[in-house]
């Protein structure tokens, strides 16, 4: 059966909700795209790099699930996520010319709480599934995934706030 959406799923109010994970899911991948290029002086570089691999692939696929239900695009929000993204990365760190210790602190502990969002959508998308003719098991799986991930940012985590607020430590430590 074709993915489709239902009389009794608000088509609307869906349509908006998986935009609005697309929106966070754009942003997200200009984070951790640019904390692995970012961070390849480092111990953690390679978690990072497959991460960005991973969450560039879902958001790939979430993409293609919008199409394929027919809920109209707004590329708006994309575009508004990927400047979003991009200013955030002005911010204040007391450091003109280089990154401060304390920002894979942070940008760790923000991807965490994307991915956690993320997880919920997937959560909500596993449970309407078999309305939209869609297979659960999908979303199980990329829920697992998820979890995955912040295993995998927990250790980033780990890694920069060990080294982020010492004096005679750096990041690449």
């Amino acid at each position: 059966m074709a993915p489709h959406i239902p009389d009794t799923i608000d088509e609307k109010l869906l349509g908006l909700y998986l935009s609005d994970h697309l929106t966070g899911s754009t942003a997200g991948v200009g984070r951790i795209e640019r904390m692995a290029k970012d961070f390849t002086d480092t111990p953690v570089h390679a978690e990072l790099a497959t991460l960005a691999a991973e969450i560039r692939r879902e958001r790939g696929l979430l993409k293609d699930l919008i199409r394929e239900l027919g809920i109209r695009q707004r590329p708006h929000r994309q575009a508004a996520a990927w400047l979003a993204e991009r200013a955030g990365r002005l911010k204040l760190n007391g450091r003109v010319l280089s990154r401060s210790p304390m920002t894979l602190v942070l940008e760790s502990e923000l991807m965490r709480a994307a991915i956690l969002g993320k997880i919920g959508g997937w959560q909500t998308l596993e449970e309407l599934a078999p309305e939209l003719g869609l297979d659960p098991s999908t979303f199980a799986g990329l829920i697992a995934d998820g979890r995955s991930q912040i295993a995998a940012l927990d250790r980033v985590h780990e890694h920069a706030r060990r080294n982020a607020f010492h004096k005679a430590r750096d990041i690449a430590g």
